[in-house]
């Protein structure tokens, strides 16, 4: 009886200290990485609820690809979206917001469109409903 009692334990701290992994410095993610590459190892870190080091991935892709007008509003949204599935409603409306707002520039027709769509989703239907609030017309 003991013996199952010693794995369960293991198992939840071995799990527990896997999921509580620091996030890698900056300076800890290759220079020459792909987009591909940072939108695959954010991804991972999220679908393990890893959230900062997805925060990571997605804020150090904007730093050294500010210009990107094709992953840089994919990393915006993904960022605003890791902070809706915390629960920060707040940060996550007012980054969706943000990337919303790059939509009204002239280079917005070399953006994707999908981000866009996703966050006024997001942002006028789903946290409103999930917070009590009445939705809220886009713009």
């Amino acid at each position: 009886m003991k013996q199952p009692l010693f794995f369960a334990v293991t198992a939840l701290l071995l799990f527990g200290l896997s999921a509580c992994r620091t996030p890698p410095a900056p300076e800890d993610i290759p220079e020459d990485l792909t987009p591909m590459e940072f939108f695959r190892r954010g991804q991972e870190a999220t679908d393990a609820r890893r959230w900062d080091t997805a925060l990571t991935y997605y804020e150090v892709f904007l730093e050294r690809h500010p210009d990107d007008l094709h992953y840089g509003p994919a990393a915006e949204y993904e960022i605003a979206f890791i902070y809706y599935k915390r629960g920060d409603y707040s940060v996550a409306e007012r980054k969706f917001q943000e990337l919303l707002a790059r939509y009204d520039s002239p280079e917005s027709d070399q953006m994707p469109d999908w981000p866009r769509i996703l966050s006024e989703r997001l942002l006028y239907e789903i946290i409103p409903q999930e917070t009590g609030r009445p939705a809220v017309n886009a713009g």
